[in-house]
């Protein structure tokens, strides 16, 4: 293969990846959790007074919104969650999504949380809380819109990689085809003559 389109295939695999690690790395900082929450929503689920934090606000479509959820005041006994985003019925065409939900250590009772917001309109974040008092619901609104747009440049790259290959390959047949064909060894057969004296 000659070391122009070796350059080149490696130029293309380098570009693809910082691609794919540039996208990894946008979709790990949208959905962690921050330290100072963007939007606090205070609700009652119930007998159970709750502060939510979002740590997105508005929620990006098709990523996962990091949330938290802690009681406003200490409860006697333990509370469990139940939270799933569900979507505006008539304004988003989407099912409900059960969040991941995780124990939060600084805070007793309370949770951390992801839940997914697969398009853009209005969302629910609907919370039931299960714990000594009985159980309790609340919802909080969320609006998602779209996800950021990729530069154009990225755009452009990323969509012209099949015509990337495919000049690639013609390259490679055109030199195949230039190179002089090894001459093919012809078989010769040799009489020995042999001479008897007399």
């Amino acid at each position: 293969m000659p070391k122009p389109l070796q350059f080149a295939l490696l130029g293309v695999g380098v570009l693809a990846l910082l691609a794919v690690l540039g996208e990894l790395a946008y979709s790990i900082v949208a959905t962690t959790h921050g330290s100072t929450p963007v939007k606090v929503v205070k609700v009652n689920a119930g007998p159970y007074p709750l502060t939510v934090n979002l740590y997105t606000y508005p929620a990006h479509a098709s990523y996962a919104l990091p949330f938290s959820i802690e009681p406003q005041r200490p409860i006697n006994g333990t509370l469990t969650y139940d939270v799933s985003s569900v979507p505006m019925p008539g304004d988003v065409p989407a099912t409900p999504v059960r969040a991941g939900l995780s124990s939060d250590s600084r805070v007793r009772n309370g949770i951390q949380g992801t839940a997914e917001i697969t398009v853009q309109g209005l969302w629910e974040l609907d919370i039931t809380v299960n714990g000594p008092q009985g159980q309790g619901q609340a919802s909080v609104p969320i609006e998602a819109t779209a996800p950021p747009a990729l530069p154009t440049w990225v755009g452009w790259l990323i969509g012209l990689i099949p015509l990337y290959g495919l000049t690639i390959f013609l390259l490679m047949q055109r030199g195949r085809r230039n190179k002089p064909e090894p001459p093919t060894p012809t078989t010769t057969e040799t009489t020995v003559s042999s001479t008897s004296s007399s």
